[in-house]
């Protein structure tokens, strides 16, 4: 994998799809316009950009429409749909002055005769950075800048238990950021040709274990690719998943003490609105709603929540009828309050633990009876935090593992290849948070392996001292209860992986264990959740149970739809159905024969 000498001539262009946005079916607007924010790089000199969009007009009348564009709010003008058509194309150079912000701000208004019409802006848009010397890219811009797929590579052949966990911990840092990592130990590719002699930058790499002790932006056929170099890879993956990202600005970033960020004496006891994720633009309407979204491994280490207060205030109404508040917690309604005459209203409600998930949203419910001027949830607003205990299903891990997490991965004879960590990075994805330190520890295949903290062990044998409720005998699978007496026994899996909850050492950690051929794995990672015993397969989590109190299974196919809760029931009484239906069809046709019917 030696770089290339030079650079090629034509611009490098890399472009930022509706998907990357969170818009991956597009974005409808109408007359009030709307807003979608692209994100920039900075320190990019020569950088260029040009907005390829695509629109569709919906209107039972089509006729004068047209489509105002603007840029951080600066008029970039307006363009009408061509006569007879609904679909409209631009093509738009932005200028130098757009660029120098850290976000794109795109607003939309459609205009014309308005009325029951609206517009959407295709998915195939995009935003097109014009990249002239990539060699010029500090550590930091191309870490953002790297492609939505984007490929973790290490030197062919065995590879060290530090350039695992450097591979393991950038490989979190990109899924955290919404991109597509894998690790493998093929060499970088090549630039896609695109319009008007550009090369498209479709695929990113991250070298990881070679050259010099620094982290460097370095050409590789003419791409830009990061390289995490020296005996410690893993503390420069630190460094770029850390507080210290920000300040990554240089073209080299060397290891040392400063890679290291000390953490805070005391968790903190709340999270501000402000710091999840979603808007708490004020909002009009009679019905005002904010949707604010957070993840578990996205908490302070060792929290969960434990309870929410929300602050609202709204323009009184002038025939003094209050607003009503609602809070919801993934659609379970926690509790509401009404507004004061003034309009003020304040609500503190506690966060039951069967209302979590691995994903959580939070929604904000104002209904008023008529809109009577601005309403707003207030910044003040917080998500309560408390001391997590150990972890009694999946959702525990992330904050056991916020601190630090140990991964033993099985190793014949020390001998360890990077395809070999794409199952666990999988896992992994969905329970440590991006930013915990990581260590690997190579096991001996048939030896237990001994944890010293918080860990996850890809082992054949369980951990030493564990007492995994899945116990494994001649290609059969069997779950037992903590007494021992067995519940379900499985025969004929063939690819899946085993992930059970397990204690080993007094730490708390989780034992994977693959069943036949690794499987086909998803993009998505799995959803775990509920339970401390789950069967992976392509298909995400294809079977989940709890152990404690007692034996619960559930099968959780993510794209498979859910039965309708009466649907068992009335299966159970089929038989009686049936039978009751064809003996009122042959009376019917006793009484017809009876009673002829007289033209």
């Amino acid at each position: 994998m030696a770089p290339s000498a030079t650079a090629e001539a034509a611009p490098l262009q890399r472009r930022l799809t509706l998907g990357e946005i969170g818009l991956p079916t597009g974005l409808g607007f109408d007359a009030a316009g709307t807003e979608a924010s692209f994100p920039l790089p900075r320190g990019v000199p020569g950088l260029a950009a040009r907005l390829a969009l695509e629109f569709e007009l919906s209107a039972p009348f089509p006729g004068r429409h047209a489509v105002e564009l603007r840029a951080n709010g600066r008029l970039l003008g307006s363009t009408a749909f061509p006569p007879g058509s609904s679909r409209l194309t631009l093509d738009v150079a932005l200028a130098e002055a757009d660029l120098a912000e850290t976000e794109l701000r795109l607003g939309l208004r459609l205009l014309g005769d308005t009325d029951q019409a609206s517009a959407t802006l295709l998915p195939a848009s995009h935003l097109a950075l014009l990249l002239p010397d990539p060699g010029q890219l500090s550590v930091a811009a191309l870490f953002g800048l790297l492609p939505p797929v984007t490929q973790v590579l290490l030197r062919p052949g065995p590879i060290s238990a530090t350039e695992a966990a450097a591979a393991l911990r950038i490989g979190l840092a990109l899924a955290a950021s919404g991109r597509q990592a894998t690790i493998a130990s093929a060499p970088p590719g090549v630039a896609l040709a695109g319009r008007g002699g550009t090369r498209l930058w479709a695929n990113g790499a991250v070298l990881v274990g070679e050259g010099a002790e620094a982290a460097t932006v370095r050409l590789v056929n003419g791409l830009p690719v990061l390289s995490l170099g020296g005996a410690t890879p893993e503390s420069l993956a630190r460094l770029l998943d850390s507080p210290w990202r920000g300040l990554a600005l240089a073209e080299r970033l060397t290891g040392g003490a400063a890679t290291e960020v000390a953490p805070a004496a005391e968790p903190p006891t709340s999270l501000p609105f402000t710091a999840l994720r979603g808007s708490l633009a004020p909002q009009e309407t009679a019905r005002a709603a904010w949707n604010l979204s957070f993840s578990l491994r996205d908490l302070p280490p060792g929290t969960q929540p434990s309870g929410l207060e929300v602050l609202l205030r709204a323009a009184p109404d002038p025939a003094g009828a209050p607003g009503v508040a609602t809070i919801l917690l993934n659609d379970v309604i926690l509790g509401s309050t009404t507004l004061t005459a003034d309009g003020q209203g304040r609500i503190a409600l506690p966060v039951p633990g069967e209302a979590l998930a691995a994903q959580n949203r939070i929604e904000v419910v104002l209904q008023r009876a008529t809109a009577s001027g601005p309403a707003q949830l207030l910044p003040g607003s917080q998500l309560r935090l408390a001391p997590a205990g150990a972890p009694r299903d999946f959702l525990g891990l992330p904050a056991a593992f916020g601190t630090g997490v140990e991964v033993l991965v099985d190793a014949p004879g020390g001998v360890l290849v990077a395809e070999a960590l794409n199952p666990l990075l999988w896992v992994l994805r969905a329970v440590v948070p991006a930013a915990a330190p990581l260590r690997v520890t190579l096991a001996e295949p048939g030896t237990p392996a001994s944890p010293t903290g918080p860990f996850v062990a890809a082992t054949f044998e369980p951990p030493s001292g564990s007492d995994p409720v899945l116990r494994f005998d001649a290609g059969r699978i069997q779950l037992s209860n903590r007494a021992g007496r067995p519940v379900l026994e499985l025969g004929g899996v063939a690819r899946a992986i085993s992930v059970q909850l397990v204690t080993a050492g007094g730490q708390p950690g989780l034992w994977l264990r693959p069943i036949g051929p690794p499987p086909l794995l998803p993009a998505a990672a799995p959803r775990l959740d509920r339970g401390d015993v789950a069967l992976l397969d392509g298909q995400g989590v294809a079977l989940a149970w709890s152990s404690t109190p007692g034996p619960q299974l559930r099968v959780d196919y993510p794209d498979a739809p859910r039965p309708a809760g009466w649907l068992p029931a009335l299966m159970a009484w089929r038989p009686w159905i049936v039978g009751v239906l064809w003996l009122a069809g042959f009376v019917l046709v006793v009484w017809a024969f009876l009673r002829p019917r007289q033209s």
